[in-house]
């Protein structure tokens, strides 16, 4: 890792940005005059271009035939006043690498939770039209399943002995019981009593109408079918509303609750809807290793279709965070650091432990304080100059748990 960030600080030197107080010599070039700027400067030693880890007490060459480097003490002991640990950058190679800071500051954020759903109808919204008595089918208006039908709207004609009887005692006032409420028990509908009132006469085609808006998704009759006591004639389904069952995995079933906010997104379309957790499913499936999770979601124009598999993004445990964009946290062998813009041209590394990622922000637990500064772009540069210049050997000479003071 080392190495690699080496390369690429030797490389932005090479085209002219360097990062640091002066240009590093190509092979070649060490026997030339130091200046005079130079020459009052004492050196500590000469370090290796490409190895921060070779050094020598004279000028001389690496192991890869490159012409050592002086490193002054002023570098390393920093000039009068400066941050421990930290690097001094010249504004004018800061505005060349295009360095841009950021404050550490609290924010309302929590983790994103990705799963899978499918869409399914709503059983709330789901209703069986049975008849009560044995008879024959004698029309069918709603034939098919997908006809969509209003409150109201015939469904079928139906014929049953039965349901014949009890119009005949409706209709000469039967003290035996009440005539109107046995109607209504055979299955007659307001509306179908509306009717036979208006007639004067028992109706041999008892009518049924549709007791809700809906959908015919189950259709068990034909015109001129026989149906038993208590049979299952058709189903309505509203699909106004429909619900999301999302498997969510165990391991994060713990940061959802009812009320939970979810984004969902169809991948076919691209469109996205915002839903909240209605429900969560009191086991998990031993397969999957997944609890399902209910969401509902409005769908007056029938957009919906059930058993649509949909993508759903959860925001789960949100709460007020320290934290820092997710771009400036760098990471390496020894844990994630940032690099601390001190003030007056000064940088350095800061050991942080990072928590959780998302919205583009990572959030900090520990390392940095709000109201800090730290690198968001050019950071791999400075990153490199403070590994050429010690400043991460002293966070390892520190344990690598410099907190920044």
């Amino acid at each position: 890792m080392r190495i690699f960030i080496s390369l690429l600080f030797v490389l932005a030197l090479g085209i002219g940005v360097g990062v640091g107080l002066k240009m590093l010599p190509f092979p070649g070039e060490g026997k030339r005059q130091v200046t005079s700027e130079s020459a009052a400067r004492k050196i500590a030693y000469w370090v290796a271009p490409m190895d921060a880890n070779f050094r020598r007490d004279e000028p001389g060459q690496s192991p890869m035939g490159m012409d050592l480097v002086p490193v002054y003490e002023d570098e390393l002991s920093g000039e009068a006043g400066a941050p421990e640990g930290a690097i001094k950058i010249d504004p004018v190679y800061t505005h060349t690498l295009g360095v841009k800071t950021a404050e550490v500051v609290s924010r309302e954020f929590g983790r994103n939770i990705r799963a899978f759903g499918r869409i399914t109808p709503s059983t709330r919204l789901e209703h069986a039209v049975d008849v009560r008595t044995k008879g024959w089918i004698v029309d069918l208006a709603a034939d098919a399943v997908g006809d969509t039908v209003q409150k109201g709207d015939l469904l079928f004609t139906y014929y049953s002995p039965d349901l014949m009887t009890a119009q005949v005692d409706f209709m000469i006032g039967s003290r035996v019981g009440n005539a109107k409420q046995r109607l209504r028990l055979f299955g007659m509908d307001g509306k179908a009593i509306e009717v036979l009132k208006k007639k004067g006469k028992f109706l041999e085609e008892t009518p049924f109408h549709a007791p809700v808006d809906g959908t015919v998704t189950m259709l068990n009759v034909r015109k001129g079918t026989h149906v038993n006591e208590g049979g299952n004639v058709m189903t309505l389904q509203d699909f106004s509303k429909v619900w999301i069952n999302v498997d969510v995995p165990i391991r994060d079933i713990q940061f959802v609750a009812v009320g939970t906010p979810a984004k969902i997104t169809v991948p076919e379309t691209g469109e996205e809807y915002k839903a909240a957790v209605d429900f969560i499913h009191p086991v998990n499936d031993p397969q999957s290793r997944t609890v399902m999770v209910r969401l509902v979601l409005e769908n007056p124009d029938g957009v919906l279709k059930p058993d649509t598999y949909v993508d759903a993004v959860f925001n789960a445990d949100s709460q007020s965070r320290l934290a820092v964009p997710a771009e400036s946290v760098l990471y390496s062998g020894m844990g994630a650091h940032v690099m601390e813009a001190v003030g007056e041209g000064y940088f350095r590394p800061v050991m942080v432990e990072v928590g959780i990622t998302a919205k583009g922000l990572t959030e900090i637990k520990s390392g940095l304080k709000s109201g800090q500064r730290v690198v968001t772009s050019g950071q791999f540069m400075l990153d490199a100059e403070a590994n050429l210049k010690g400043g991460m050997e002293a966070l390892e000479s520190n344990g690598g748990h410099d907190h920044g003071g």
